[in-house]
């Protein structure tokens, strides 16, 4: 598409601020995509669509499991993807913390103890306890969606923490944030500015 990604990702912009004022929140995860495909360094976008699926279309299903799938997709769309494609933006690092200490974390969404629970259980499966191993220990059995020496090193410095837990990784990705920024002042874009909070 050449020049015209830009323009064509603009005018999908415009059209999903509008769905967004008609409350068509599924509508917005296909478009959402398409937006991140064609400029993937439009933090703003990803910030958006993660909180699209985690508050937005979460609490239409009456369900903790499927609620939690929605929490879940919002999480993992920042971290796996948002976040790689734009290691730099502190506001993602921010984005992603606000998820794991306000949605999962706090009292808000009734189904809080199962995304909890949830979390705990990945974790557990991952770590067999609440910390990572030592350096000389065996690696995480599981999956870990999160940097093992980083782990352990917060754990040396700020710690002990209980890695099961959402606000140690609020914590984890509030001083990801924290380190983007010091390292690149400029970085911050515009999801460093609150635009979830437009959202919902």
């Amino acid at each position: 598409l050449g020049g015209f990604r830009g323009l064509i990702a603009d005018l999908l912009w415009l059209r999903s601020i509008r769905l967004q004022r008609e409350s068509r929140v599924f509508e917005l995860v296909q478009l959402a995509d398409w937006i991140t495909k064609l400029e993937p360094h439009f933090t703003t976008v990803w910030a958006f669509q993660s909180w699209n699926m985690a508050y937005n279309i979460s609490i239409l299903f009456p369900d903790p499991e499927t609620r939690w799938r929605w929490v879940d997709n919002g999480i993992r769309l920042l971290r796996e993807e948002g976040i790689r494609f734009n290691p730099r933006d502190p506001g993602l690092c921010w984005n992603l913390g606000w998820l794991y200490q306000h949605k999962i974390g706090f009292i808000m969404d009734s189904a809080h103890p199962y995304y909890r629970r949830r979390l705990a259980d990945d974790m557990q499966a991952a770590l067999a306890g609440p910390r990572p191993p030592p350096d000389d220990g065996p690696e995480p059995r599981g999956r870990l969606p999160l940097d093992a020496g980083l782990m352990r090193r917060l754990d040396a410095e700020y710690g002990p923490f209980d890695w099961r837990l959402p606000e140690t990784h609020a914590f984890y990705w509030a001083w990801r944030g924290l380190q983007a920024a010091v390292h690149d002042p400029e970085a911050a874009g515009p999801a460093a500015a609150g635009a979830p909070c437009s959202c919902h």
